[in-house]
């Protein structure tokens, strides 16, 4: 069986607000590694690498918080002994945008590698929408160096959006160099970008016309329980290794209950089939 991580993102249920104690319960669940985010890096980064060699789990991935911190990010990226550092999402509205987000890809790709690291860039469904006469993820990968940006594939945004990860990771052999391991029950299509720039805020939280909030609170309601959504785990895992993943890493992103009994029942189901 491989090893399986965790996306710390997932402890974010409003309940679960200390990145140490975050830490220690996924190691006691039994997670072999984390990938880090924003409130993570409040750690400064010899404490997060003597913690997590004391647990027994490594950094296996950092999602910075926002990609003007990615290069900043880097020496604690090194510190900690992480391969991949990268962004979680991008808003683009046009045509144009798409390209300019490839070209800057590049550009912090660059930066990475030169530091050691590799860049990646994590769907949600918008990358599934048509641009031009292709994908908007089918630029991305076209118009991004492989030597310089990886992708980390969500699954359950992949499946939600309407598209066979199997087959995404088996037409960009060797682009995927992570995967999300999340369950999506339906399909939604590609769902139009958020862009938090234009938006009120109130008490530290955006705030949404009535329409985009439902239709956000739908995306996550369909977070399912491990192995009960759209995508084949023995396949995809069966694919993902022959076309050069390097990580599995779960994310949840909602949950009926306890998230830290949901979280330990998704390891539970997913050692059978990772």
């Amino acid at each position: 069986m491989g090893k399986i991580n965790i996306q710390m993102y997932s402890f974010m249920d409003g309940k679960h607000n200390d990145s140490r104690e975050n830490l220690k319960t996924a190691a006691r669940m039994g997670y072999d590694g984390v990938e880090l985010f924003g409130p993570d890096f409040q750690i400064p980064a010899e404490e997060m690498k003597e913690l997590t060699e004391k647990l027994g789990i490594r950094v296996v991935s950092m999602h910075a918080p926002d990609k003007h911190q990615i290069v900043s990010l880097l020496p604690y990226a090194n510190t900690v002994g992480c391969s991949f550092i990268g962004l979680s999402m991008e808003v683009m509205r046009d045509e144009a945008d798409v390209h300019r987000w490839a070209k800057e890809l590049n550009e912090l790709g660059k930066a990475c590698k030169e530091a050691g690291c590799m860049m990646i860039y994590h769907n949600h469904t918008q990358e599934f929408a048509p641009c031009g006469e292709e994908r908007i993820i089918d630029i991305l990968l076209k118009e991004t160096d492989p030597e310089l940006v990886g992708f980390e594939l969500d699954a359950g945004w992949c499946a939600a959006a309407g598209y066979d990860p199997v087959e995404h990771v088996q037409r960009y052999s060797g682009r995927i160099k992570l995967i999300h391991v999340k369950e999506s029950s339906e399909v939604l299509g590609p769902m139009p970008p958020v862009d938090l720039d234009n938006v009120e805020w109130k008490d530290g939280r955006p705030v949404f016309p009535p329409d985009v909030q439902a239709m956000l609170d739908h995306a996550k309601e369909i977070n399912w329980p491990a192995c009960e959504g759209l995508v084949d785990w023995k396949k995809l895992k069966e694919a993902a290794d022959a076309n050069g993943c390097q990580a599995y890493i779960v994310e949840r992103e909602y949950s009926v209950g306890d998230r830290v009994e949901m979280l330990t029942e998704d390891i539970r189901r997913y050692r059978e089939v990772i």
